[in-house]
């Protein structure tokens, strides 16, 4: 595998996987309703206050991130051609875009929902998308940091 290729993808990967860890610590508070959105654990003040902070950012991340993974999806299909569609190359790529694949399908709704909400609006809406785009944030962290582990283990093979 060429070093640059390699090195370009790692740090692509390592940029996606600190951008959702920044967001996972920013939306912890709300954990609790990736999975319950009526969580009583978690104080609507609470859902409000960090609904807010991510109608801040929603417009500047999104086409970053959607920068960041263009780029490495391109890459990593360079990595399949210059690797010869190896075993291992087919496992990363695969890996890599059956995640982005689901990512992507729900990326643009749950944005909606939360960029639309305003976030001293509709308590059921702002705790649903809220939510939703935390859930799909934690899965972009996974997506990114297994494809970057992945991509390591593949130099390493190598």
């Amino acid at each position: 595998m060429p070093d640059v290729l390699i090195s370009l993808l790692t740090g692509l990967l390592g940029l996606g996987t600190g951008i959702f860890v920044v967001l996972s610590l920013i939306e912890k508070p709300v954990w609790r309703l990736m999975w319950a959105p009526d969580s009583t654990q978690v104080g609507d003040d609470e859902a409000r206050k960090v609904h807010a902070i991510l109608k801040r950012v929603i417009h500047l991340l999104p086409p970053t991130m959607m920068t960041t993974m263009g780029t490495a999806t391109l890459l990593v299909i360079v990595l399949l051609v210059k690797a010869g569609f190896s075993a291992t190359a087919i496992a990363v790529a695969t890996l890599f875009f059956v995640q982005l694949g689901l990512i992507v399908a729900r990326l643009f709704k749950d944005i909606r929902n939360v960029d639309t909400v305003p976030s001293d609006g509709d308590l059921v809406a702002v705790r649903n998308g809220l939510g939703a785009l935390t859930l799909l944030h934690h899965r972009g962290l996974f997506m990114t940091l297994s494809t970057l582990v992945a991509v390591l283990v593949l130099q390493a093979l190598a």
